[in-house]
């Protein structure tokens, strides 16, 4: 009996673990499904994961299900941006919602190596606003979700999280994150325990690095109130570097953009060390051997509410005396440090925040420096109280502070300098105050690193500030002489303001040269780009703000040169590099002249000259540029414009095709000459013509060329003006002895309007007019194509063309199967999708025919042939054939009376590829006008649709422009109603900064290069930090 029950039992849990591993390989494919489902019902981005796996092993006794590889990437303004990305993301549920595939209840949840990048635009949009919104009006309480919450553990690995906001000017980044929690979140009050490491933490925020490097953890118990979305904790366990921080209070979520807080802190401890850590050079160096002594005491609150139209109160305090600290093996300490700290903000009015230094003296060795600041009204008048003096001898810092290996200081910074009154005055010209006295002095500064190969040398500055009688308009900023040298590169500078409270004049002047290799030592590219080359200045410049305010650019008085010599960039998008041989640009208060620019590019050997306009007023409030550019290549190869295609379509790229808008502020014309162009697989020689970039609109004027083993001129216009999603284009063309084959192979156009092209082999001439607008993927709308054209085929060869193969069988005559054709003409015009044909003759042999219909964009066809046929050419067949159709027209009381000469009528329909023969004695003989007729008729309907449709699309601009229009004009609102709020000023005239109109003409630019040429799209560069 006890065998049979232990067989009984060892094969129950044989078949249970078989079970456990099959299982997965049973519902993986129902798991996958409802994962997809959720995701694109739910989120408004491209998502997307490797796989799902399932375990029943994992998270034992419950299922552990993971998405493996997961992407999240915005779309519309913030395509190509990775939202979030992860390793794997590890879910628990329980078992019999997997085998049921409904109501899974996820117990925890795992993230493995996540990477967020949450932006925010200076417009205030948020790349993670892709939640669709929830369209249901009402709730069913019986329905059963897929997925619901149980949770009870959470845990990220190895994160990474930045947050990058360009319209607050705050950044976060958080390196290696490891942070769990567990709780009953099911529960309506519940403890959520909480344990988080970061092994560097940076927060930037105005400009301002407060952490910088950080490493961090927290230790925290969370009071979780889910009725009220309020979260209180109390904890002595949070370290900031050596930095032990002591916190309580509360944060409440109020709604998705408004959040409460009643926030405390402290520095438990007043050992000066624990402030010294938060130094990121000294803490990275030995710092757990260094000698300190001294106070310091750290503390602050922030209490308030925190929504898009305020902040909340808060108070920052940090007092250190007698700060005294030494490396044990370095021979002089840096001591008496003193500084007194105060931020406060009573009522969250940022312009109502006062930052107050008022003590701060530090000595290094025997060198003292002593410093104060008080700034009020940090928004407004910018109200400061200020002096700094001091000197310091850098070569000896080595003596005081351990720095990276390889990194060298010597110089001295002499200063001596007062400021007090409102910084308004100088930099808004706002009535008031303001006075400066003093000197920074720089000399014989030294820096050299790993990250500075290339050492800043020999460089010496100094800078005077003079207010002789206390009046703010008789204040003078003064940079006499400063010369900067970088490796062997050396720039002379001079520079003079004043009258700053009224309008500041400028006077200034700048002479050297750089190496540009090292500008990667003061800016990061991208992997894969690299700079070199030499650029030399020479140019002076003076005058006031006013001129720049009223546009007068020709009154500031500029002269110079600027040189290039052996210029080289590459980058991802240009691997074989933009190379610069020479190039001068002259500078004088008009415009600024291009000279002797000579270089190679993409395989081109390329030479330019030319001028521009207004160059000062573009760069500096976004005026028109307006511009002429001379430019000879020898060779172009444009497919390496576009990048290599793949052979299946990227579905997920269609951004990269859309149309591109023309920006709005350019007035350039660019006459461009080409020995050879290769574009596909067409080489075109000989090319001259001239772009035109005006009123929103690109226009190609007098282009000629050879090609296909004949000539080209053409004329066209692009346009977004009235639409920028389907935008308005036109195209003339005058083509003369073309190869018929090779040509309708080369264009998608020629195949669309003339199918017969493919089975012709032979010269063609012809004209043509067009207009229409774009779709997608910057692909002509075959629908609103309208214009007309003649066509002169000189000489050529028809053959395998089914339509007239079916004619040859039907008439048995074989004579039609492969025909010569010689100076053959013919107009035709089309609209709305069809193409018209009037009718024209021509001979085979000595048969006459006269042809003329339509056919269709989608190759369908509608002729109608008149034939004149020799009896004796007739076949067996076709005498037969001719003799029924005389039977038949005579029974219906049409005498026919059959001669030498057979007419004969033919109505040709179907498609190109299945086409329907009808053929008829009756009428045939008689010319194809009265056919026609109802043709024509067509085309005038055809042609009043295509207008009908451009007034629509005219219409739908014109209210899409308006709604714009009224938007903007709600935004503007608001952001006046947030500079009320904040007490905030309005910083241009225009509502928006120069630079920010600037990124947009450029970004237009490169839009139109790109697509222009069809480019690859540039590489994620959220996805890899």
């Amino acid at each position: 009996m006890l065998r049979k029950i232990l067989k009984i039992t060892g094969i129950s849990l044989l078949t249970l673990i078989v079970i456990l591993f099959v299982a997965p390989f049973i519902f993986k494919g129902r798991i996958m499904a409802i994962a997809r489902e959720q995701i694109n019902k739910n989120i408004n981005a491209k998502t997307d994961f490797k796989d799902v796996s399932l375990s029943f092993f994992r998270h034992f006794p419950r299922v552990s299900l993971a998405l493996e590889d997961l992407e999240i990437v915005g779309i519309d303004k913030f395509a190509n941006d990775t939202l979030i990305s992860a390793k794997e993301i590890d879910v628990a549920v329980n078992l019999w919602s997997v085998i049921g595939g409904s109501n899974m209840k996820i117990y925890s949840i795992n993230i493995d190596r996540p990477r967020i990048h949450a932006i925010v635009d200076k417009e205030g949009n948020a790349n993670w606003d892709i939640a669709k919104p929830d369209t249901s009006t009402t709730t069913d309480t019986t329905a059963s979700e897929p997925f619901n919450l149980n949770l009870q553990h959470y845990e990220i690995k190895n994160g990474y999280i930045k947050y990058d906001d360009a319209s607050t000017g705050m950044y976060a980044l958080l390196e290696n994150l490891n942070h769990e929690g567990s709780g009953d979140f099911t529960a309506d009050l519940f403890t959520l325990k909480t344990d988080t490491k970061a092994d560097a933490v940076t927060f930037v925020y105005g400009g301002i690095p407060y952490l910088m490097g950080t490493k961090t953890s927290i230790d925290a118990d969370i009071a979780v109130d889910n009725q009220t979305n309020k979260y209180s904790f109390k904890t002595e366990e949070i370290a900031v570097n050596d930095l032990k921080i002591a916190t309580e209070g509360f944060f409440q979520l109020v709604n998705d953009s408004t959040y409460n807080m009643d926030i405390s802190f402290k520095a438990p401890s007043t050992d000066f060390k624990s402030i010294l850590s938060l130094i990121p050079t000294v803490y990275a160096h030995d710092f757990d051997k260094i000698k300190t002594s001294g106070k310091a005491i750290f503390n602050g609150f922030v209490k308030g509410t925190y929504s898009p139209t305020q902040i909340p109160a808060y108070n920052l305090n940090l007092d250190v005396q007698d700060g005294f600290f030494q490396y044990t093996d370095l021979p002089k300490p840096v001591k008496n440090i003193n500084l007194a700290l105060k931020v406060n903000n009573p009522d969250g009015v940022t312009d109502h925040t006062v930052v107050d230094i008022s003590k701060g003296h530090i000595e290094f060795g025997s060198d003292p420096f002593d410093f104060r600041v008080n700034l009020q009204k940090p928004i407004t008048d910018q109200i400061i109280d200020a002096a700094a003096k001091g000197k310091l001898d850098l070569a000896g810092i080595t003596q005081f502070v351990k720095l990276d290996a390889g990194t060298k200081l010597a110089g001295t910074v002499n200063a001596d300098v007062q400021a007090k009154g409102s910084l308004a005055v100088v930099q808004q010209q706002k009535p008031g105050n303001f006075s400066a006295q003093g000197f920074i002095d720089i000399n014989k500064l030294y820096y050299a690193s790993k990250d500075f190969p290339q050492p800043i040398q020999n460089t010496s500055a100094r800078i005077n500030f003079e207010t002789p009688d206390g009046v703010a308009d008789h204040a003078v900023i003064q940079i006499p002489a400063a010369h900067v040298e970088v490796g062997k590169d050396a720039v002379d500078l001079t520079l003079l303001l004043k009258t700053l409270a009224s309008d500041p004049y400028f006077e200034g002047s700048a002479k050297g040269s750089f190496n540009l290799a090292n500008v990667a030592q003061f800016y990061t590219f991208e992997p894969g780009t690299s700079l070199a080359g030499q650029l030399g200045a020479n140019v002076t410049f003076k005058g006031k703000k006013s001129m720049i305010d009223k546009s007068q650019y020709e009154a500031i008085q500029t002269a110079g040169t600027v040189t290039a010599n052996n210029v080289s960039y590459k980058s991802n998008d240009y691997p074989d590099g933009v190379n610069i041989k020479n190039a001068q640009l002259t500078f004088n208060p008009k415009n600024v002249t291009v000279n002797n620019v000579n270089g190679s590019f993409a395989g081109a050997n390329f030479t330019a000259n030319g001028s521009f306009d207004n160059l000062i007023g573009y760069a500096m409030k976004d005026e028109p540029l307006a511009g002429t550019l001379n430019v000879s290549a020898d060779k172009l190869d444009l497919n390496k414009f576009m990048g290599e295609t793949s052979a299946t379509p990227d579905t997920t790229s269609a951004a990269a095709s859309e149309p591109f808008a023309v920006p709005k502020n350019l007035n350039l014309t660019l006459n461009a000459k080409a020995g050879t162009v290769k574009y596909d697989k067409v080489d075109y020689n000989n090319i001259s013509g001239t772009l035109q970039l005006k009123d929103e609109t690109v226009l190609l004027k007098n282009v000629k060329m050879n090609a296909l083993d004949g000539t080209i001129a053409l004329s066209g216009s692009y346009s977004t003006k009235q639409s920028v999603k389907k935008p308005d284009i036109s195209l003339s063309y005058d083509v003369a002895g073309l190869d018929v084959q090779k040509t309708f192979y080369a264009f998608n156009t020629v195949q669309k309007l003339m199918p017969i092209g493919q089975f012709i082999s032979g010269k063609l001439t012809s004209k043509l007019n067009m207009t229409g607008k774009l779709g997608e993927e910057m692909m002509p709308d075959l629908g609103t194509l309208t214009g007309d054209g003649t066509l002169l085929l000189l000489e050529g060869f028809l053959a395998k063309f089914a339509p007239l193969d079916k004619l040859a069988s039907t008439l048995d005559i074989n004579a039609l199967k492969s025909i010569s054709l010689k100076d053959i003409k013919s107009h035709f015009e089309f609209a709305n999708g069809k193409v018209f044909v009037k009718p024209f003759n021509f001979r085979i042999q000595d048969m006459e025919l006269e042809v003329g219909g339509k056919h269709g964009l989608d190759q369908s066809i509608d002729y109608v042939l008149n034939l004149k046929v020799p009896r004796e050419k007739l076949g067996s067949k076709a005498n037969a054939l001719v003799d029924n159709l005389a039977s038949q027209a005579s029974s219906k009381g049409i005498p026919v009376k059959l001669a030498d000469v057979i007419p004969i009528k033919v109505n040709l329909g179907g498609s190109i590829t299945n086409p329907t023969v009808k053929t008829d004695l009756a009428g045939a003989g008689s010319s194809l006008a009265q056919d026609m007729k109802n043709q024509a008729q067509e085309l005038l309907a055809a042609k009043k649709a295509a207008a009908d449709s451009a007034v629509a699309a005219a219409k739908s601009a014109a209210k899409d422009t308006l709604e714009s229009i009224k938007k903007q004009a709600a935004a503007a609102a608001a952001d006046e109603l947030k500079k009320k709020l904040f007490g905030q000023k309005d910083t241009t005239a225009a509502g928006s900064t120069p630079q920010d109109n600037k990124k947009t003409v450029e970004e237009s630019a490169k839009g139109l290069l790109n697509n222009l040429l069809k480019k690859k799209q540039p590489a994620d560069t959220t996805q890899k930090q």
